[in-house]
């Protein structure tokens, strides 16, 4: 098999890693520079469960697909967490195992992924990049806890004695999180921080989310990364409250 090639096995998909000696492809065909290759598949092959829905799963499998990595993808419903829970307390995806372990948060499966894949200096530079990339996880958490708020329904049936809309509050941070990336803190390109982004903020455009066009910089790349073909792949459904398609 190509280090482009996959093949599905039920809710799963599997995907080859590159031959050993052959440079993985950037999901434009072209050679990945920075990768190591691996010596076998079997000895970095992982299961990676995630909700179809999540923006956060969406985050690895979009790393999976470029790096070719061996990664056994396992869709779970959303929402039915008991097979993730058994495996993380937070019952949040993804959750990356390997032998047996699971990993999470989700800094821990992206890091790993790029370890997975060499290294990749353009991807990622752990020592100037970790804040804006653990920053963009949490902004994320922020904007998903916002709009899980808002569809619940639930409404205010007490006073409140915090002085704010924790819902607005979370997408206040969010906004601000954008306007910091805005200010030179994102490379152009692939990169794990610009995956993990672009995918926040497509996520929000699909189910109704706030406006945040207007940051150019912003725009450009969350623009180039999406088509990609392994956003393609893993674009979310679009939706909205009332539907009884998965959110």
């Amino acid at each position: 098999m190509t280090g482009t090639e996959s093949w599905g096995v039920g809710s799963r998909t599997l995907h080859a890693a590159a031959p050993t000696g052959a440079a993985p492809a950037d999901g434009r065909g072209a050679p990945l520079a920075g990768r190591t290759p691996e010596s076998t598949v079997a000895e970095t092959q992982g299961r990676l469960l995630f909700f179809t829905s999540s923006p956060m799963g969406r985050m690895a499998r979009v790393l999976i697909r470029e790096w070719a990595l061996p990664i056994d993808e396992e869709a779970v419903p959303f929402f039915a967490p008991d097979p993730v829970t058994a495996l993380n307390p937070l019952g949040q995806v993804p959750v990356l195992v390997e032998r047996g372990e699971p990993l999470f948060p989700t800094l821990l499966v992206l890091e790993r992924l790029w370890v997975m894949a060499g290294e990749p200096a353009q991807a990622y530079a752990p020592a100037r990049e970790r804040q804006a990339l653990a920053t963009v996880l949490v902004a994320g958490d922020a904007l998903v806890a916002a709009l899980y708020q808002r569809w619940s329904g639930l409404e205010r049936t007490l006073p409140n004695n915090i002085g704010f809309d924790p819902g607005q509050r979370n997408l206040a941070r969010l906004l601000a999180t954008l306007d910091w990336l805005e200010q030179g803190r994102l490379r152009d390109g692939l990169t794990i921080t610009g995956v993990a982004v672009a995918c926040c903020m497509l996520w929000s455009d699909a189910r109704g989310g706030p406006a945040w066009w207007g940051r150019p910089r912003l725009e450009a790349l969350v623009a180039e990364l999406s088509e990609r073909e392994s956003f393609r792949s893993t674009a979310p459904k679009r939706w909205r409250p009332g539907e009884s398609e998965q959110m």
